[in-house]
């Protein structure tokens, strides 16, 4: 949208004043030259004052006359800037700008105009527009007779991405495309022409056909070769369309799934009657249309009951250039090798498990020691942690009190200062009168105004107390979310809105961040309710995020995430771009008192007691990490947790067996 037009109020007052003051000082001049031609008794005094008005009045209209000269001066500067600024923005458009006049004859052109079609600027202007557009010229332009002048067409209005030839000034062509408009500049029509060139399009369009026939011919070679192998070959192209298939996979399609599959046939179209099937193979071939390169091993029911083992290999399909332009699969039975396998692994735990009845209590009693261990650092968090919420939620309450009081009596007194402000402005209308019968109380509460600088200070207070209400509003905040992480002592599981939580933990964390100056950013999708122990799921979120922001560099960010998965659960991703976790240590962070912070820095319980936690509600974390690159920990959480076992039914099971 344009800028809107200003109205020109000020020449309008400098004339009506300049007149009015001429026409006053013109009565003055008629009233003295009266008071002249009458009798001597008049008196000086009138004259004087008659003087005085006509000097005025003629020197007021003279400063009139001058700032109206003025402002026709400085219009005119401005509009001459503006027309340089707009020949600067078409001189360095990247398409070419050319406008026609009602002649079809050129009046402007830019630069890109002169290196697109090899034209100085000087042979363009004035000449008609069909020497570089030919083709474009005959719907631009009319003639009323064959030998008359073109005229430009009124009734074009706007035309877009027109393609055709340019004529360039050695002879040659070259395809471009023209975006136009008409319009009425005193009373003649006028074309606005944008040139794009389409030179790049044109040779990409080649060369992409090009490829195309080298693909044609490298997929006949292959052919050959993958009909000659018992291996089941085939490769989908990125919309999943079978474009190489071999007579063993068709067989193998057919006998696994009942469904005859053909080349150019998509993997929807071939399984659209079975989404169990296509679901599990679609999962399988978009992985290999990423980019990955897998292998897998699936076991496929036959209908006689035996079982046949399918060693499934994929790969991803690049063009010269590293494009990924599809995936192959190869399919191979590996039934008698997965057998044999499953029979030396029965024989190796047999085994195993005869020289390990001694390790096995050794390592129970060991588990137990463990357990019993981390229990008891669990249990003195715990109660750690349900002192301080007990701490946070005391002093909410106390901060609350008196954040009442102060609401209550600033918005007493916003509205207050909202009449005195008015009751100012009301004394300030009656300043004249105030002046007129009292100079002296009007002088000093002049200068009291100008001291305390009083339109200031009425314009201010508004604002000002506005600004208060935004920091006492922002109290309010930080005391609900320090209210709300408090919740840590709850130890019954609630529905509760994760992301709420999770919003108050990083105001929780805020302070830190800053302190480290590390960002932390939240991108939080709807969420269904969770059955979850709220305060828990917040320390967990408060362990993770305080190893991030730990482990970042500054001026980095930590990226705060939600998701549900798939109508089951929620996934609370933490991603950081810290130094990453060295490969050696990664099955290792998980355990109780192990840190790699240094010594005083850390206990080596964050970790664990949130492992605990989250295998509490059922869920499980995973961490994704690449030294020198970041880390990122995934918590998957149930919309439900599982049932805990009922200890007492399971005692006297538990006594029989020993």
């Amino acid at each position: 949208m344009g800028e809107p037009r200003r109205k020109s109020t000020a020449p309008i007052v400098l004339v009506a004043v300049a007149m009015t003051a001429a026409a006053v000082g013109g009565f003055a001049i008629e009233r003295i030259a009266g008071i002249a031609s009458a009798p001597v008794d008049a008196g000086p005094p009138i004259a004087h004052a008659w003087h005085l008005i006509a000097i005025q009045g003629l020197i007021l209209a003279v400063v009139c006359l001058a700032g109206l000269a003025l402002w026709h001066l400085r219009r005119r500067d401005e509009a001459a800037a503006g027309e340089a600024a707009l020949r600067a923005v078409i001189e360095a458009a990247p398409n070419g700008v050319a406008l026609v006049d009602g002649s079809c004859r050129m009046i402007l052109v830019n630069a890109r105009i002169e290196s697109l079609f090899g034209y100085p600027r000087g042979e363009l202007l004035g000449r008609s527009i069909e020497i570089l557009l030919p083709e474009a010229s005959e719907f631009l332009c009319r003639r009323t007779a064959a030998e008359a002048p073109p005229v430009l067409r009124r009734d074009l209005g706007v035309i877009r991405g027109l393609e055709t030839k340019g004529r360039r000034k050695g002879g040659g062509t070259t395809p471009v495309a023209i975006s136009l408009g008409i319009v009425e500049m005193h009373d003649a029509p006028m074309a606005a022409l944008i040139v794009h060139d389409l030179s790049d399009r044109v040779r990409e369009e080649a060369r992409l056909r090009e490829a195309y026939r080298a693909l044609r011919f490298a997929n006949d070679r292959l052919r050959g070769v993958v009909e000659g192998t018992d291996d089941q070959i085939a490769a989908l192209d990125r919309d999943r369309r079978f474009i190489l298939l071999n007579a063993a996979y068709k067989a193998r399609f057919a006998g696994l799934f009942g469904r005859a599959v053909e080349q150019g046939m998509r993997l929807d179209e071939a399984l659209a009657d079975r989404p169990d099937d296509l679901a599990r193979l679609r999962s399988r071939w978009d992985r290999a249309l990423a980019g990955e390169r897998f292998q897998v091993v699936a076991p496929y029911p036959g209908g006689d009951g035996t079982v046949t083992h399918l060693e499934l290999s994929f790969s991803p399909i690049r063009d010269d250039h590293g494009d990924l332009i599809g995936a192959s699969q190869m399919v191979r039975d590996v039934t008698d090798r997965v057998e044999t396998d499953a029979a030396l692994r029965r024989n190796a735990a047999q085994l195993e498990a005869l020289g390990q009845s001694r390790e096995k209590a050794y390592l129970a009693l060991q588990g137990a020691y463990e357990e019993l261990k981390l229990a008891e650092s669990r249990l003195v968090q715990a109660e750690k942690l349900s002192a301080l919420g007990q701490l946070i939620a005391g002093v909410a309450h106390e901060i609350n009190n008196p954040l009442a009081f102060v609401g209550n009596d600033l918005a007493i007194l916003q509205r207050d200062v909202a009449g005195l402000v008015q009751l100012v402005r009301l004394y300030q209308q009656a300043a004249a009168t105030l002046a007129e019968r009292h100079p002296e109380l009007a002088a000093e509460v002049d200068e009291l105004a100008d001291r305390m600088d009083l339109e200031y200070s009425l314009e201010s207070l508004e604002s000002l107390t506005n600004r208060a209400r935004e920091g006492l509003g922002r109290i309010r905040r930080i005391v609900k979310d320090l209210r709300d992480f408090a919740r840590l002592d709850e130890g019954d599981l609630d529905e509760a809105d994760l992301n709420a939580g999770l919003a108050s933990t990083v105001n929780i964390i805020a302070g830190l961040a800053r302190e480290r100056d590390v960002r932390v950013e939240l991108d939080l999708a709807p969420l269904p309710k969770v059955t979850c122990s709220p305060g828990k799921i917040n320390q967990v979120v408060l362990n993770l995020l305080i190893n991030a922001v730990d482990a970042s560099p500054r001026d980095s960010t930590v990226t705060l995430a939600t998701r549900p998965e798939g109508g089951e659960g929620v996934v609370i991703e933490m991603t950081d771009r810290g130094v990453g976790i060295p490969p050696d240590v990664r099955d290792k962070i998980f355990d109780p008192f192990f840190t790699t912070k240094p010594v005083g820095k850390g206990t080596g319980l964050g970790l664990s007691i949130s492992y605990g936690i989250v295998q509490d509600h059922g869920g499980r974390i995973e961490v994704d990490s690449t030294p020198g690159v970041g880390s990122r920990f995934s918590v998957h959480l149930p919309l439900t947790p599982p049932r805990k076992p009922d200890v007492e039914a399971a005692a006297p099971a538990l006594v029989d067996g020993n």
